[in-house]
């Protein structure tokens, strides 16, 4: 190497006062352009899946004495800390020749090696995976998922180099799945970065996947753990619609190779936005049930909104993801709530639900909202602050403290994209502001006040009024003047005033919800200011008795509906073991669920508004 820059300097005829500086300081470059040239490997095997076990081998370039190892505490897109380094075990560091190197755990989540003898240090450590969800890892004989924040280790100085995966498996395992580039071995991939290693989940598994193209862009639909009970063919037609729909809302495609959704058929639920692909946990027989069906389509269609919406378009507290720690923003009803409230505008829009259906899940999303106290406690965007505490650790009085950013941005979303509507002569909507601020910001992050301003400048002074009272206040949405615009109305059953109501809607309630994971009448919830709260019931309490007649799961119903709401009785309670009696003054019961409807005077303006919305003649 000496050689060869010297041979350079003379080359071109540095004089000979100069040549000595340069020779040193290319000599300090090397290092650094050695590094810049490496790369980091990060091998994975199965030979424990019958223990949960997923065996890792990281070889990471190094040039310091010392080097501190990390392991991520979240993964973005689940905004909980979930200490992911309580999962590995047996870890061990050597160098590239097999010599042992002192390794020391300094903190829950670090690792320090000493360093100072090698340039690459090795890293074997094993990942036990007890839980199955679209935020964690699994390994078993049947399939294998890997999220990659729950499973690969990073140094500070390496995160930002390539990172090479390589899958040991075996035939009879099945096969490597995964947005991420493949090198020429294909059981080997490539990222950018660890960021996209992270944001690259894996599935290994036999299973049948369903190839479609869409505007020349590449989709795949991979069912693990397809049954007699999936209609494969039918399930990736749907998912082509949504895509089609999604592409032609945002009208751009920001997508760089094929995009995956790995659905995992496994009697589990949820989903989780990547960059080029998202991970969907469903049930066994989900597809055979219409609204089970839906839920899952509406999965689909929240994840893959989330394309622009987040993984493009993102909070400025977003932008770059800090794997030990929480990163805190408000704008998370519009991540997840707007989003909410366009999943379920897509599937209409694709014609796969029914305008009937929609206006179900739309009354849906209010009941949940009305029906739950911590609405008038907690604004939606100091909900968004709190989602490391509270929407993913719920407890038996988070209905009383808090809401969620999904259920109010939704009813957000319903309530600003009508006010635009119809203030403007359906000249504007917030299909338009969405679209305007991905043009201003799928690059660049936004912050707090770059959607109010867009919405300002698209509807004017007063929709931004409108919008920072819905952000900030716990001023419920009026959806009642939204739904009027459509000539719609919403039933409310009994949270009707007492006057409206018929005799058959007059139930009394307790005040409580209840634990369904026990065969007992067990509270989990008591509504603050309800007559259970005035009795003094409590979490954990099982209601033995009602006014002396016994209790139980099958005649619950029946009971309660053979008092008047306001009436005074008494309650029998097991509180840890020990027998109580209380006094309670019952409540009305709060309905189960409401009901849009046509009003009677609806005009043909109204039919021109609901198509204009849904996409599809509501008759």
């Amino acid at each position: 190497m000496r050689s060869l820059i010297v041979q350079a300097l003379e080359r071109f005829r540095v004089p000979e006062s100069s040549r000595v500086l340069i020779f040193v300081m290319c000599l300090c470059l090397l290092p650094q352009a050695a590094m810049a040239a490496a790369e980091v490997r990060h091998t994975i095997s199965f030979p424990k899946d019958r223990e949960q076990l997923i065996l890792v081998r990281s070889e990471f370039p190094v040039e310091t004495a010392v080097t501190e190892l990390l392991m991520p505490n979240w993964t973005p897109g689940s905004y909980l800390i979930r200490d992911y380094a309580a999962n590995i075990n047996r870890i061990a560091a050597t160098s590239a020749d097999g010599s042992a190197l002192p390794l020391e755990k300094i903190s829950k989540d670090r690792w320090q090696v000493q360093t100072s003898r090698t340039t690459t240090l090795v890293v074997d450590y094993e990942v036990f995976t007890p839980d199955l969800s679209v935020r964690t890892s699994w390994a078993s004989q049947a399939f294998t998922l890997i999220n990659g924040a729950s499973v690969f280790l990073y140094t500070e100085q390496t995160s930002k180099l390539p990172q090479l995966l390589n899958i040991k498996n075996d035939a009879a395992r099945g096969e490597p799945f995964t947005a991420m580039q493949p090198v020429s071995n294909g059981d080997a991939f490539r990222a950018a970065n660890y960021d996209e290693l992270v944001d690259s989940p894996v599935a290994v598994a036999k299973a049948p996947s369903y190839r479609f193209t869409h505007d020349s862009q590449g989709y795949v639909l991979l069912n693990v753990g397809e049954n007699q009970f999936w209609d494969g063919e039918k399930a990736a037609r749907d998912v082509e619609k949504i895509v089609a729909e999604t592409q032609s809302f945002w009208g751009t495609n920001p997508l760089e190779r094929t995009y995956w959704f790995l659905n995992f058929i496994a009697e589990s639920k949820g989903g989780l936005e990547h960059d080029h692909s998202t991970v969907i946990m469903t049930g066994r027989q989900q597809m055979r049930d219409r609204d089970d069906y839906i839920k899952w389509l509406g999965v689909v269609a929240h994840e893959f909104f989330h394309v622009w919406n987040v993984r493009r378009m993102r909070p400025v507290e977003l932008q770059q993801y800090d794997y030990q720690n929480e990163q805190y923003t408000r704008q998370l009803w519009l991540a997840e709530g707007l989003t909410s409230y366009y999943d379920n505008l897509i599937m209409s829009r694709a014609g796969l639900i029914t305008p009937k259906e929609y206006m179900e899940l739309l009354a849906a999303n209010i009941h949940r909202l009305e029906t739950t106290p911590g609405r008038l406690v907690r604004p939606v965007t100091e909900a968004s602050m709190d989602t490391w505490i509270r929407q993913y650790k719920p407890n038996s009085n988070s209905l009383n403290s808090t809401i969620s950013y999904y259920t109010k941005g939704a009813v957000i979303g319903f309530v600003l994209d009508t006010y635009l509507r119809r203030t403007s002569n359906s000249r504007h909507d917030l299909d338009e502001v969405m679209r305007e601020m991905y043009n201003l910001y799928s690059e660049d992050p936004y912050s707090g006040e770059e959607f109010e301003r867009v919405v300002t400048d698209i509807g004017g002074a007063e929709a931004g009024v409108l919008l920072r009272s819905l952000l900030n206040t716990t001023t419920d949405p009026d959806v009642d003047t939204a739904l009027d615009w459509y000539g719609l109305e919403l039933k409310r059953g009994s949270l009707q005033a007492e006057e409206e109501q018929d005799e058959e809607s007059l139930h009394s309630d307790l005040g409580v919800l209840w634990n369904e994971g026990t065969p007992e009448n067990v509270v989990s919830s008591v509504f603050d200011g309800s007559g259970g709260a005035a009795a003094g019931l409590m979490p954990g309490d099982e209601i033995l008795a009602v006014g002396g007649e016994r209790l139980a799961k099958d005649n619950l119903d029946k009971l309660m509906t053979s008092f008047s709401p306001g009436e005074d009785t008494t309650l029998l309670v097991s509180r840890r073991g020990k027998i109580v009696r209380l006094n309670i003054k019952l409540d009305a019961a709060v309905p189960d669920h409401f009901e849009i409807v046509l009003k009677p005077d609806y005009k043909k303006r109204n039919i021109r508004r609901l198509r204009s919305l849904l996409g599809q003649d509501p008759q």
